[in-house]
């Protein structure tokens, strides 16, 4: 994981006569103290606008002697990479070293999970994963690389995928109800369908971390699933 460490130090060298009083110290040092503090958090003076020109956010980006890229490679060809400024944190979506758009953008202070990484790799689509805590739904897009463009509906949460067989199973709500489906994508048909979700997780919690994914075939996929309280196991076959 990348870390990114500022230290900022101030300090203050007071001098004060013999003739001041230890009651007039009490007074006036707390008082200079507070005016010439500093924090480590403080916020900038101006705040850089994001700009929707994202060649003018690479030029912006590259000036800034503190950034730093790191990629990730796809397959095909497409780079996503990392950028940092003093206040803002991106993934790039890139081929060679064209900027084709900006994936994501987030606070420089929030965590890198935020911002997104990938959660699969298939062979002309990826997943974007955005996670906000370990109990929370993992929320996710599909996009395709040629044509930049997300598959699924806002606020579609990750189950599992499967890589090998380009295979990937979410939820179109991030908190499942009783009669909301499950949705197995199909990436190299880009064929999806729904199926029910077993009813024993709708009496739990965190829904969808309770469900993998354990086998798939040109016919049947298998899941795994754990609910009272994850005491109990139980596997499902469905037909493709």
């Amino acid at each position: 994981m990348i870390k990114l460490y500022f230290r900022r130090k101030c300090g203050i060298g007071l001098y004060l006569g013999n003739l001041l009083t230890m009651r007039f110290l009490k007074i006036i040092i707390p008082f200079i103290a507070f005016t010439f503090s500093c924090k480590d958090n403080k916020a900038p003076q101006s705040v850089t606008k994001i700009e929707s020109n994202y060649n003018e956010n690479l030029n912006r980006i590259k000036e800034n002697p503190y950034s730093s890229n790191y990629d990730t490679t796809l397959k095909k060809g497409f780079i996503i990479s990392y950028f940092y400024d003093s206040q803002f944190q991106y993934l790039f979506y890139k081929k060679e070293n064209n900027i084709i758009d900006t994936l994501s953008v987030c606070s420089i202070q929030l965590p890198y999970k935020n911002l997104g990484y990938i959660g699969a790799d298939f062979d002309n689509t990826f997943v974007l994963v955005k996670s906000y805590g370990s109990s929370n739904p993992h929320y996710i897009s599909l996009y395709e690389k040629e044509k930049m463009k997300n598959l699924l509906s806002t606020g579609s949460a990750l189950i599992d995928v499967d890589t090998i067989n380009q295979v990937l199973l979410y939820s179109k709500n991030d908190v499942p109800n009783e009669g909301d489906n499950m949705t197995l994508y199909d990436t190299k048909t880009m064929i999806q369908k729904d199926y029910h979700f077993p009813n024993e997780i709708f009496n739990e919690s965190e829904k969808l971390n309770r469900i993998n994914l354990v086998n798939i075939t040109d016919t049947t996929f298998t899941i795994e699933y754990k609910f009272n309280d994850k005491t109990e196991t139980k596997k499902r076959i469905y037909i493709r």
